[in-house]
């Protein structure tokens, strides 16, 4: 795993952040907390069981862009199955957590029409035991660049404007590597919130369809919550 992760900056956010309070506030069209997540849920459920039968297929991939916004599905493409072993005997595979990077240029190399963002999306689906999604609104609040906040440089990362959207640009230096670092980040988080008895209201479905533990965080679901605060810093400017 990834060991460029600034602890103290780590620990700032959580002393910083009510994480239970913004995974519940946590809004993407039809998700929200009340109504269980339902686009979260299914997503995960199908794309998770597709990644333990190694049969990820560009239906997977379309269903990811057209949740996400992503404007153009149509050149989307891959291989009939991606190939990544993303399970071992039902479990994570151990070399996801040695090395996240690999696992984003393994789905780069097969994957045409997705970039940084919709490639961890499809890790966080298939696998949030161990990934969370990065996408621009993170990059832009624990990133660098030129939005006024940034309390929380975590990632050595920027976004760049293409058009009227933005996006993360896999030529500058620090990609694939920063997202070991989001990753690592991401795990001791849910490390240290478990540690002090901080625990994430899943809705109760997830729960009793064994996608999750009571209380227990994931790394996935430490990043909803982030999200929804990068969604609300954006929002001020």
């Amino acid at each position: 795993m990834n060991t460029g992760v600034s602890h103290q900056i780590v620990d700032t956010i959580l002393q910083d952040l009510d994480f239970p309070k913004l995974y519940r506030s946590y809004t993407w069209k039809e998700d929200t907390w009340k109504r269980g997540f339902p686009d979260l849920f299914r997503l995960e459920q199908e794309i998770s069981l597709a990644a333990r039968k190694r049969s990820i297929k560009r239906e997977h991939l379309i269903d990811i862009a057209k949740w996400g916004g992503l404007r153009n599905t149509k050149r989307i493409s891959c291989p009939g199955s991606i190939r990544i072993n993303l399970y071992n005997r039902g479990l994570p595979a151990a070399w996801l957590m040695k090395d996240p990077a690999r696992a984003i240029d393994l789905l780069d190399i097969q994957v045409i029409g997705f970039g940084p963002t919709y490639s961890s999306k499809v890790l966080h689906f298939a696998v949030p035991q161990v990934f969370g999604a990065l996408d621009t609104r993170l990059v832009r609040t624990f990133g660098k660049g030129d939005e006024p906040s940034r309390r929380y440089p975590l990632l050595n990362l920027k976004v760049t404007r293409v058009g009227p959207s933005w996006a993360i640009n896999t030529n500058q230096p620090g990609w694939p590597e920063e997202f070991g670092t989001w990753t690592s980040a991401l795990h001791q988080m849910a490390e240290s919130l478990q540690e002090n008895g901080i625990k994430c209201p899943h809705p109760r479905k997830f729960v009793k369809a064994g996608l999750r533990e009571e209380g227990v965080w994931l790394p996935a679901d430490v990043g909803t919550a982030l999200f929804s605060y990068a969604s609300k810093e954006i929002g001020k400017t």
